[in-house]
């Protein structure tokens, strides 16, 4: 099943939807970009979940973690590989 994470798209697509992300766009440029994302299901969904990402990651820099976490956190994700 295809779905938003198994699509490549151009990197002015990508762009668009960083300073989408970011909240760096003019109020034109914002309103035509979202009603392309109203046409688009899979670029709608690629857009609202790396927002919400961003989200969750601006949560994690305020969460003080015991020494060593990062540490083994990174251990554990290359082990993995």
């Amino acid at each position: 099943m295809n779905n938003f994470l198994d699509k490549e798209y151009h990197p002015v697509i990508e762009d668009f939807v960083l300073d989408y992300v970011d909240e760096n766009m003019g109020s034109v440029e914002r309103t035509t970009f979202e009603e392309v994302l109203v046409h688009d299901d899979d670029l709608r969904e690629l857009a609202f979940s790396a927002k919400e990402g961003k989200r969750l990651l601006e949560q994690f820099r305020d969460i003080k973690a015991n020494e060593g976490f990062l540490d083994r956190l990174l251990q554990s994700i290359s082990s993995n590989d």
